[in-house]
């Protein structure tokens, strides 16, 4: 039982020391537009009697896989405060200089905030409603000082 324990300590220690090269957290903040903050008629929604936040600042883990030279594999998880979503990404990113890199990727958008209400649809009798889970396309730039990675990028 003792190696069995001693076993399993090193597998974990020695899986994520292998990893912890390519780990990172960020803070991205992200405006949001479109049904989920307003309606058909383009008037803010409402939540709660005050209007939905057309913002959230979203702390979010990645990890980056080196796939050549210049050519990477980034996937992130986050977190949205303010308006709840949580975005997870996988993008490539593409070394232009030792600073600047573009990016170009997809993700999974869900949304976790209570007065995001998907629309519903009726196709002869069928009625279909809409889905909490939103997929998307996103592109951008990061430019890099030292430790620090800034960056622009549009996620739609």
């Amino acid at each position: 039982m003792k190696k069995l324990y001693t076993f399993m300590l090193v597998s974990i220690l020695g899986t994520t020391t292998i990893f912890a090269q390519g780990l990172g957290i960020g803070l991205d903040y992200m405006i949001l537009s479109g049904t989920m903050i307003e309606d058909a008629d383009g008037v803010s929604k409402k939540h709660d009697g005050e209007d939905v936040s057309g913002s959230s600042a979203v702390l979010n883990l990645n990890y980056t896989h080196n796939l050549s030279e210049k050519l990477d594999l980034v996937g992130s998880l986050g977190y949205g405060m303010g308006f709840g979503l949580v975005p997870m990404k996988a993008n490539l990113s593409y070394g232009i200089s030792s600073s600047l890199s573009a990016k170009l990727g997809m993700g999974l958008y869900m949304i976790t905030d209570d007065s995001y209400d998907p629309k519903a649809v009726t196709v002869g009798e069928d009625e279909w409603k809409g889905s909490s889970n939103e997929f998307g396309l996103n592109f951008g730039i990061n430019y890099q000082v030292n430790n620090l990675n800034l960056g622009l990028g549009y996620d739609m």
